[in-house]
């Protein structure tokens, strides 16, 4: 489903912000490479000659239920890969693999919770765009985002997002790839 060298380039992004966070909530997360916009990073990537846009942020807190003695990078991801169709897409890094056969629960602010039951290792989507879709026009409007997972050891994880900046890095987003 995913394109390999894509993947990999988000990844690219991803380390490059993986420890941007401050002990002070009201910083504005740092994007090398990319724009900020509050919470969030947006720009564009391409390889191959064919550009993809991304946006990326890291939660503004963690937790696990047992404490987790480690876990590795954390990390929330929409994009837009308009040369194969896949507008919105979003996908979630936990730093951890996930329990065989669990369901990651996403939640905005006070609105339904919607099922992400794609596992790939430490990442999750759901295989429905529709979902995507959905997702995207709650995270417009709203001010967190929470997100639910089981390790394959059993850890409940809760990871809580701001989605402040959101808005303005999906317009971003969308005005590099041309997607309305």
């Amino acid at each position: 489903m995913f394109n390999k060298i894509f993947f990999f380039s988000i990844l690219l992004f991803c380390v490059c912000i993986h420890n941007i966070q401050s002990a002070t909530p009201q910083v504005v997360m740092e994007c090398p490479g990319l724009k900020s916009f509050r919470e969030w990073c947006g720009g564009e990537h391409k390889t191959n000659n064919i550009k993809s846009c991304i946006m990326i942020s890291i939660p503004k807190s963690k937790k696990g239920v047992p404490q987790y003695k480690s876990r590795g990078e954390v990390y929330l991801t929409i994009y837009h890969n308009p040369s194969d169709q896949n507008i919105g897409v979003i996908y979630i890094t936990t730093g951890y693999t996930y329990k065989k056969n669990s369901i990651v629960k996403v939640k905005i602010d006070n609105n339904k919770e919607h099922d992400f039951n794609v596992l790939e290792g430490d990442t999750a989507f759901t295989d429905d765009e529709n979902v995507d879709k959905k997702l995207v026009l709650e995270m417009k409007k709203g001010n967190k985002m929470q997100i639910i997972g089981f390790s394959s050891r059993g850890t409940k994880t809760t990871d809580i997002y701001s989605l402040s900046g959101f808005s303005a890095a999906y317009k971003h987003i969308s005005n590099l790839c041309n997607v309305n």
